[in-house]
């Protein structure tokens, strides 16, 4: 009978050993499906939530784009209504003073203006015309003095191979023409004219030589070698006095020529005269 009641209370025992692990393995599993949902609702709430803050956020810097937007149009609007304000107000102040100056309108206004343009377009021209005339004729007188230059040196090299040629030249008439050629481009050289009247001294033409000596004296007054000529031209005319004063004269305008004074044969006339031997000796 013990083992008996032994027996059936281990029996027993067991059974509601394996019932309530039974129940407990039953209240577990039961724990874990009811724990999952939870999670579940618990992160779809917070994904909600979230959802509803970005929305609001959206929402919130949309609204305040939209404040910064009309801030800044309501700015510019008022920038341009107070600009086109102060043109008008200048607009009007220019119309005002033209109507004060007695523009009293739109063709007064265009007259005016046209004879200001005009007038002013007038003196501007004015003054570079005048410019221009003045550069104009500083170009010319420039121009000028350089063909002038220009032909100064021309003539003076062509006079220099003049003057050579009529030192070769031993023919009296062949050198009276080269003489005429250098007078042809200057007439008012004194040399020219007393070469000239050695060369017709030596042709006998004693008046004409007298007649050449004259203008080179009274172009040259301190020329020598033409009061030589002279005085030469006298001596063979006969005019004593007026030779030994043009000799004279002639040797204190140009010492060298006492050294000729002996070997020129036209003073052979004069040579015996006292006048003429006291020339003589006053340069000795």
């Amino acid at each position: 009978m013990n083992l008996f009641l032994k027996f059936f209370t281990l029996v027993f025992f067991l059974f509601f050993s394996s019932q309530l692990s039974a129940q407990n393995s039953v209240s577990e599993t039961t724990d874990k499906s009811l724990e999952k949902p939870l999670v579940e609702r618990y992160i779809l709430d917070e994904l909600k939530d979230l959802r509803v803050e970005t929305i609001k956020l959206k929402a919130d810097v949309e609204k305040r784009l939209s404040r910064a937007e009309i801030e800044q149009t309501d700015r510019a609007a008022r920038y341009i209504t107070d600009t086109i304000g102060n043109v008008f107000y200048l607009i009007a102040a220019a119309t005002s003073i033209l109507i004060f100056a007695g523009w009293n309108s739109l063709r007064d206004i265009r007259s005016k203006t046209e004879k200001i343009v005009e007038e002013r377009i007038d003196t501007i021209t004015k003054k570079y015309n005048t410019q221009l005339e003045a550069l104009q004729n500083t170009l010319s007188q420039q121009s000028k003095k350089i063909l002038d230059n220009q032909n100064k040196i021309y003539n003076t090299q062509y006079i220099h191979s003049l003057w050579m040629r009529s030192n070769l030249e031993t023919n009296p008439q062949s050198r009276i023409d080269i003489y005429d050629e250098i007078l042809k481009i200057n007439d008012n050289d004194a040399e020219v004219y007393a070469y000239k009247a050695d060369a017709v001294l030596d042709m006998d033409e004693y008046e004409w030589a007298l007649s050449l000596s004259n203008k080179a004296i009274e172009i040259d007054p301190q020329y020598g070698y033409a009061y030589w000529q002279r005085a030469c031209a006298n001596a063979v005319l006969g005019n004593k006095h007026q030779a030994i004063e043009d000799l004279q004269t002639a040797v204190e305008n140009s010492p060298q020529l006492k050294d000729e004074i002996n070997n020129e044969k036209l003073f052979e006339n004069i040579k015996e005269s006292e006048e003429f031997k006291k020339v003589v000796a006053l340069f000795n």
